[in-house]
């Protein structure tokens, strides 16, 4: 585990596991602090393959959309992760293709093979910088992150704005029952 600071966002925590007997392998990573009265709405224009190398950060509590590939990640998919876009979406791909080919290949009507096989075409394009999109992380936490590469200036292709929690948001986070 290690405390990390980062620049213009706050403290984060990365944890790391490693079993040497059986190979497991896993990285999460946790914000800290208290929490805030607003969730965080990024979203971010991708129209340069240089964008694919902006850090990000994508809590357990944070949902992702791409609607120019027809990519929606429900808050807890791949849990916290702090890397660059290109390797979030490098992540995504790797999970999603070995859940989809690895054993209804062979059962999979022609169709739905085509739909899955040309939805990973789009996201290579998009892994390569060859496709412009749009990246949309809210978080009802507030604990997500994507870097300003002009901070503190602001970013001409960012958005961020800051959104009442719905009550539901409220209760599947436990918030409604927290007395302090």
């Amino acid at each position: 585990m290690k405390q990390v600071n980062i620049p213009h966002f706050k403290d984060v925590i990365i944890m790391s596991t490693s079993c040497d007997h059986c190979g497991y392998k896993s990285n999460e990573v946790k914000t800290g602090g208290a929490i805030p009265d607003k969730g965080k709405r990024v979203k971010l224009l991708c129209d340069d393959p240089e964008d694919l190398a902006r850090d990000i950060l994508k809590s357990e509590t944070c949902g992702l959309v791409i609607p120019e590939l027809n990519l929606d990640l429900t808050p807890g998919t791949l849990g916290g992760r702090f890397t660059t876009l290109e390797g979030l979406l490098t992540q995504v791909r790797e999970e999603l293709h070995s859940r989809v080919f690895s054993q209804t290949s062979d059962s999979m009507e022609a169709e739905t093979k085509d739909r899955w096989e040309k939805f990973f075409a789009k996201l290579d394009e998009a892994i390569a910088g060859k496709v412009k999109f749009t990246v949309v992380m809210e978080d009802p936490l507030a604990a997500s992150y994507i870097q300003n590469v002009y901070a503190p200036d602001p970013d001409p292709n960012m958005v961020v704005e800051e959104f009442e929690r719905t009550e539901e948001q409220n209760e599947t986070l436990g918030l409604n029952d927290m007395k302090v």
